[in-house]
């Protein structure tokens, strides 16, 4: 079925697999519709679970100028700015129990504090977060050295098997105290319940003065959902699992250009009008 299509004023987009290809660049077809669609006035804005660095790049490769939401909605940051506009952390106590419990599973994570990324260890976990995102980890060994810390994030890595486990295993032991979710099949994530992209998102279009049903969220993977939910418009790209697209109001053909398909469809009017989902 087909909807009346809101007057977009910002877009949140999503990085990995949804904004940039399978070689972690921004495909043309996709810089030219953002590009077009922020020539209309439309902020464009990238929301990502990467760290503000790795992401604060690409805002400036495409020349956003808009604030970046990174490390899952957990911050707020313009690009170049020295400080957050919102940063919201781990409780201390928390924190340090958490990671005693990864310690004693000899679970492989990584631990964000200050801007700077801690692994237990240097191996292929770590290079392969190095490779994908471009933030170089430090080896601090036991990683219950940083207990009465405020961290921004705990990354779990280990293969989709023990993604979902660990994900259903933290929801449940750790309700309403912590913000559980899965950004890549090989990445689980834990931080503040406020830490989500729907929160940030909402914060930045108040922020911004952008009523919620004049914004789309694109996105591509569980960490995206109530983002997806929360915006006026909703996209998850193809390739999502199918009880993620049934939650969008837009889902586009092309996997490698969606995001532009998306755009040019519901905001610049090129394409034919929304289809909705599940939402």
């Amino acid at each position: 079925m087909t909807k009346q299509t809101p007057d977009i004023r910002l877009i949140a987009i999503d990085l990995d697999k949804t904004l940039l290809d399978e070689s972690l660049r921004v495909p043309e077809r996709n810089r030219e519709a953002l590009t077009a669609a922020a020539e209309r006035g439309v902020t464009v804005a990238i929301a990502t679970g990467r760290t503000h660095s790795s992401a604060a790049r690409f805002a400036r490769e495409l020349g956003i100028d808009a604030p970046v939401i990174s490390y899952n909605g957990a911050m707020v940051r313009r690009a170049d700015d020295p400080e957050p506009m919102r940063h919201v952390r781990l409780d201390a106590d928390l924190a340090a129990e958490i990671v005693e419990l990864l310690v004693h599973q000899m679970t492989d994570f990584v631990y964000f504090l200050d801007e700077q990324l801690y692994v237990q260890r240097y191996d292929h976990w770590a290079h392969g977060y190095l490779a994908r995102t471009g933030d170089q980890p430090c080896v601090a060994g036991d990683l219950r050295r940083f207990a009465g810390a405020t961290p921004t994030k705990l990354l779990l890595l280990g293969t989709p098997e023990q993604t979902r486990a660990r994900h259903a295993f933290f929801t449940d032991r750790y309700v309403g105290r912590i913000y559980a979710t899965i950004s890549l099949p090989e990445y689980m994530e834990i931080l503040n319940p406020q830490a989500t992209k729907a929160t940030a998102l909402r914060w930045l279009a108040d922020h911004l003065g952008v009523p919620m049903e004049c914004t789309m969220a694109l996105g591509e993977s569980l960490n995206d959902l109530e983002m997806i939910r929360a915006a006026g418009v909703g996209v998850f790209m193809p390739f999502a699992d199918e009880e993620l697209r049934a939650e969008a109001d837009f889902v586009p053909s092309d996997p490698v250009g969606g995001v532009a398909e998306a755009v040019e469809t519901l905001v610049l009017g090129r394409g034919a009008a929304c289809e909705s989902g599940g939402k």
